[in-house]
């Protein structure tokens, strides 16, 4: 004879099977625009599946938790005979106020209801919601110029000349985005100055190796600039020779 206990979770597994067999996804009719993406709101889940789900016998209840800065919800579900099960989810916050830790529990609570009742009722983003969001890059001003204006630049001719600069950095600071009608790469030359830093920005990449292998070679150098023609704030690097002092 088949004892009490297996009988009773006998019992809940064929109450659960049915029920979810006659549940259906619900309809997406909530929009997240941060991720551009629709949703079945909580509300909805709760009216579609509560009245399946008492019908088979079955009841969910869903326990507000907070542990080690992460909110959530334990999420039961109950069969008439006794039998439940029990799953717990819990959140990271981006903040510990009453709204951010309220939002991680909605958003758990509707989360871990469609979960247990086999529904799909978000948009698939291949998980990409949950990882952070990749700011843009930040690009200097001289290339935000020139991703607006990509055209042909006129020769720059030197108005300034630092004297004595070691060429301490050079690196890419932006290229032009992809599908652009110019294709070019910007430059940053850092040169130490007696101490000071100062930076010069480049299209050229000839100038470019050149003050890589000056630096290389602690060979301090004779810096011809000018004041940017897209961005006057910066200084833009014409030519570098060996310093001659």
């Amino acid at each position: 004879m088949e004892n009490t206990s297996t009988s009773i979770q006998s019992q809940y597994s064929a109450a659960l099977v049915a029920a979810i067999g006659e549940l259906q996804n619900v309809a997406k009719t909530a929009s997240n625009p941060y991720f551009k993406s629709k949703y079945a709101p909580l509300e909805a889940i709760v009216d579609a599946t509560r009245p399946v789900l008492l019908k088979h016998g079955l009841a969910i209840t869903q326990a507000p938790l907070f542990m080690e800065g992460m909110a959530g919800v334990e999420t039961t579900i109950i069969h008439e005979a006794g039998h439940s099960t029990t799953t717990t989810l819990l959140l990271p916050l981006k903040d510990q106020s009453p709204q951010g830790v309220g939002g991680a529990i909605t958003y758990a609570r509707r989360y871990s209801l469609a979960a247990v009742c086999g529904l799909a009722t978000e948009d698939d983003l291949d998980g990409n919601e949950h990882l952070p969001v990749k700011k843009e890059e930040t690009r200097p001003s001289v290339a935000r110029a020139m991703d607006k204006s990509p055209t042909a630049r006129a020769t720059a001719v030197v108005t300034a000349t630092w004297r004595g600069v070691l060429p301490s950095q050079a690196k890419v600071a932006a290229q032009s985005k992809e599908g652009s009608a110019r294709v070019w790469t910007l430059y940053c030359i850092e040169f130490n100055d007696n101490g000071k830093l100062i930076e010069a920005f480049t299209f050229d990449e000839k100038l470019f190796k050149q003050a890589t292998q000056y630096g290389t070679d602690g060979i301090l150098t004779d810096a011809g600039v000018c004041p940017n023609k897209k961005d006057p704030s910066k200084w833009e690097l014409v030519s570098i020779t060996p310093s001659e002092a």
